[in-house]
């Protein structure tokens, strides 16, 4: 059999691009959200969509991903379901700045914290897609790496019960944080902070 062959974001329109990314996405975060507690990251999901599509985005995802998710959760409020672009997370298993403005434009809701929110918007998804719940319906749960760690001073750091203990022979490079994006037009913005897209 025969590999489709790729085509290059930048030979189509932008509309038809990322209409066409945003219909893979819905397909792919409604997979995810049938493992109860499961997301996807934001690499993750850029790299499912243009597999899918076979169109390719030379761009680093941070440019476009965020104007996709925002078409999914149009669609999502459209169908009232809940939002499935809250399984998408960023690497450090927090929700990208994209989200709470997302929800303020197709909701008209005000979220003052996206994680938590995030979380219940999770949870929701996970029952309308047919997650396997546990008895009582489930709970919001944060994403591991983006729980928050309190600790006493002088105690060792709590694992998660699914992570087994293993030993690191190398320091982990710290990730670096998202870039920031317009919340009109989602584009990444300069470092003067101002949109050049949207003055």
């Amino acid at each position: 059999m025969d590999e489709v062959a790729w085509i290059e974001a930048r030979t189509l329109d932008t509309e038809t691009a990322r209409e066409t990314w945003a219909l893979a996405a819905r397909h792919i975060l409604s997979d995810t959200a049938a493992d109860y507690h499961a997301v996807i990251t934001v690499a993750e999901l850029a790299e499912a969509v243009q597999q899918r599509t076979r169109i390719r985005n030379r761009q680093a995802a941070g440019l476009w991903l965020g104007d996709v998710l925002y078409r999914v959760a149009r669609a999502c409020q459209q169908r009232r379901e809940p939002l499935l672009g809250a399984l998408c997370v960023g690497p450090g298993g927090q929700m990208s700045d994209w989200y709470a403005d997302t929800v303020a434009t197709v909701r008209g809701d005000t979220v003052t914290d996206p994680e938590q929110h995030a979380a219940e918007e999770r949870l929701d998804c996970y029952r309308v897609h047919g997650a396997e719940l546990p008895p009582g319906g489930g709970e919001p749960a944060l994403p591991p790496r983006a729980q928050p760690v309190r600790r006493a001073a002088g105690t060792s750091r709590p694992r998660s019960p699914a992570a087994p203990a293993t030993r690191r022979t190398t320091a982990r490079k710290p990730e670096p944080a998202p870039a920031p994006l317009c919340p009109t037009c989602f584009m990444v913005l300069p470092s003067t902070g101002i949109c050049d897209n949207c003055d």
